[in-house]
């Protein structure tokens, strides 16, 4: 299923109901047991991918939607409850990385439903390196609650052409930038040669996640983040199960 991105903002009071349940990103070692995770590595190889951008493969799907969506739900619903408290299952969606994702946030508009946290569950690193190569995922401390967006009530498929993408601070929509640069350049060269150095002004860092068998990151709908530059580690590709949720 692809999902449109309509331009339109959050009110003030969403934008608290929302702040209500921010939190600093999560890190789950043994979210999935190692069969789990085998079983969940054998579904990816059958997946059809509608969206096939120039950043991602991606194929969303609803929760009743079999084969899948129903043994995704027992897997993760009564666990996400002991991690993120209650919530609403949104939908999931299988990824396999073409680039690095650059730094952005998940959030979209929904009429009726307030964004809470997203969840990722790394399935496997395929490289020329035996076993799961080092990469990582990059959370921020920087939001994007889309309050500045025009309410044109006009939208675009997908989200994976990331040509025109500003600068974080560059963005109306990015909330808490600091003066200056807290990124050094060593780390910058280390997770973040993909992007220009110039587009780490602003930002802080929360969180590197190194991507574990049977391991899960969680971070919220609103909070920037990205990928590492796995290319410059030679890592052809990265597979992974997300789970989006919304408040209950």
């Amino acid at each position: 299923m692809a999902h449109v991105y309509l331009h339109n903002a959050y009110t003030e009071s969403q934008i608290a109901q929302m702040q209500s349940t921010d939190s600093d990103t999560i890190i789950v070692d043994n979210f999935i047991t190692g069969e789990q995770l085998k079983e969940l590595r054998s579904y990816i190889d059958s997946i059809e991918y509608p969206e096939h951008g120039k950043t991602s493969k991606y194929a969303g799907s609803a929760y009743e939607h079999p084969p899948y969506g129903p043994r995704i739900k027992e897997l993760i619903h009564e666990k996400l409850l002991e991690h993120i408290g209650e919530h609403q299952l949104d939908f999931f969606a299988w990824q396999e990385a073409i680039l690095p994702w650059k730094i952005h946030a998940d959030l979209r508009w929904y009429a009726d439903k307030i964004p809470h946290k997203v969840i990722l569950i790394p399935l496997d690193v395929i490289s020329d390196k035996e076993g799961w190569d080092d990469t990582h995922s990059i959370t921020f401390k920087q939001r994007n609650y889309l309050r500045n967006n025009p309410n044109t009530d006009i939208g675009k498929k997908g989200n994976s052409d990331q040509k025109n993408w500003k600068r974080a601070i560059d963005n109306l929509n990015t909330e808490g930038c600091i003066n200056g640069y807290s990124i050094d350049e060593d780390t910058w060269k280390n997770y973040l040669s993909h992007v220009p150095y110039e587009h780490l002004e602003g930002l802080e860092i929360d969180k590197i996640y190194k991507w574990k068998p049977g391991s899960a990151i969680i971070w919220d709908a609103n909070q920037l983040h990205c990928a590492d530059n796995f290319l410059a580690r030679k890592i052809k590709t990265k597979l992974s199960i997300i789970a989006m949720t919304n408040q209950a």
